[in-house]
């Protein structure tokens, strides 16, 4: 564990858990079902993050496309979906907000942000190519390979979109300069 506890687990300047912020988040942004995937230590999170539904994938060890797939299987009714990996910190509440904007006015199978011209690590996606992706079969598919295919891309002002945070220094950068609010 390259951060020394799940980063799900992770404590925001404001004393919450990452997964629990991550999951306000997409509620703040209008999105009625909220889905917390995970693998390995998913009672130890779960037991941390109240409030939040969570979803074991117990095909965690096959890497991420599992996990989106047992997100998209569990969700009920719905238009489209955001995928928003835990480590992905520090996306303001308005990029989301235009990324379903732009969703509800154009329709696309997908939407991938941008910024400077790089694909963001968060994605929407529609409930027709959600189906698709659940559906999907091989274990080494790649989601961002999907959406270069099927996404329209959206610039955005949100630098943010582009975090990975894996290590201990590289949360310390991003809550010191994005986290300072939550």
């Amino acid at each position: 564990m390259r951060m020394g506890q799940p980063k799900a687990l992770l404590l925001t300047p404001g004393g919450i858990p990452l997964a629990q912020h991550q999951a306000n988040l997409l509620r703040d942004a209008g999105c009625d079902e909220v889905l917390v995937v995970l693998g390995r230590d998913f009672e130890l999170i779960t037991n941390q993050i109240p409030g939040c539904k969570t979803i074991h994938n117990p095909a965690w060890e096959t890497g991420r496309f599992s996990s989106v797939q047992a997100g998209l299987r569990a969700l009920h009714v719905f238009d489209g979906c955001f995928i928003l990996p835990v480590d992905t910190v520090g996306i303001s509440l308005k990029t989301l907000e235009e990324a379903r904007d732009f969703a509800e006015r154009k329709e696309p199978a997908a939407i991938r942000p941008t910024f400077n011209g790089a694909d963001g690590k968060i994605a929407w996606i529609s409930k027709q190519l959600a189906a698709e992706i659940a559906r999907a079969v091989t274990a080494d598919t790649r989601l961002d390979l999907i959406l270069q295919e099927k996404a329209v891309r959206l610039p955005v002002k949100d630098p943010a979109i582009l975090n990975n945070v894996n290590t201990p220094e590289e949360w310390g950068r991003v809550c010191a300069a994005r986290l300072r609010q939550m």
